[in-house]
């Protein structure tokens, strides 16, 4: 479900500011941001700004890239706005969810262009359980509103790499996808490096082909089908994968959710939801 796009930077950056850090680069910009944000951006911290310009660091572009966000939740307000928040802390099922591993963020784990890397393994993602595509999508946005806060996400983008090895017709809902795609093509300031997908059955052949005909260019340009691991170890070191794909990696989810509950709760928390801003929120 987790097809993204990437569009390429917009040469509007003044040359005096392209030997700074991309940081320091976003800091400099952050004012201009706001100017152009008007009324939008008020009370909106600088860490959920700084993404955008971090994600393309031109006032225009990451404007037009925060509205566009603006509208995709105001479209589906129950990912960050509705009634449960986006919070394991706050919600079981979000947490039981993200207990299931469907796709996974590991800490540290980063691709060899530095990018960080998503691991997904749909076969966990049991759709006769109870849970609805609602959840499924919340819990997709969660883990990329966590990886959205690391540097290794924010300097080089995102790698995510798909195993459908045991995929089934019960780990599918067309619906996730036609919720999630908006958001993820134009709508996150989030750069996608690539996506690579092992071991596809002929039902998941089937399903892609329907739903990839809404896909732009050039997120189909960045999706590869490998048959075998080896291609997978090209761009992501063999050691760091998770031990079923030949790494060292341990990745509990339990325990990462635990810890995101004691980040929520001790304030050390830096989420999209709080790009809406005061203003907005009250209205």
């Amino acid at each position: 479900f987790f097809f993204l796009s990437l569009v390429w930077c917009h040469p509007s950056v003044p040359a005096a500011m392209s030997e700074m850090s991309p940081e320091k680069k976003a800091l400099e910009l952050l004012p201009a941001l706001r100017e152009e944000l008007g009324d939008a951006a008020i009370g909106v911290d600088d860490a959920n700004l700084t993404k955008f310009l971090r994600w393309k660091p031109s006032v225009s572009r990451a404007a037009e890239r925060f509205r566009h966000h603006l509208d995709w939740r105001s479209k589906y307000p129950f990912v960050f706005d509705g009634e449960r928040p986006l919070l394991v802390g706050e919600d079981p099922e979000l947490r039981r969810v993200l207990e299931s591993e469907p796709i996974v963020a590991p800490e540290g784990l980063v691709g060899k262009d530095g990018s960080t890397v998503l691991v997904g393994r749909l076969r966990k993602n049991d759709m006769r359980d109870g849970r609805t595509a609602e959840d499924v999508v919340r819990m997709l946005v969660y883990t990329m509103d966590r990886a959205l806060e690391r540097e290794s996400t924010k300097a080089n983008g995102v790698t995510v790499f798909h195993d459908l090895k045991g995929l089934s017709t019960h780990n599918l809902d067309p619906r996730i996808p036609k919720i999630l795609l908006p958001a993820l093509v134009g709508n996150m300031p989030l750069r996608i490096r690539g996506i690579y997908i092992l071991n596809a059955p002929l039902v998941f052949m089937a399903f892609f082909k329907v739903i990839s005909l809404t896909f732009p260019s050039k997120l189909r340009a960045r999706m590869h089908f490998v048959s075998d691991i080896s291609k997978v170890y090209e761009v992501i070191d063999k050691d760091s994968l998770l031990e079923e794909h030949g790494g060292q990696c341990q990745h509990n989810s339990v325990k990462w959710v635990a810890d995101q509950m004691e980040r929520e709760n001790g304030g050390d928390f830096d989420t999209l939801a709080r790009c809406v801003s005061s203003k907005r929120a009250s209205e």
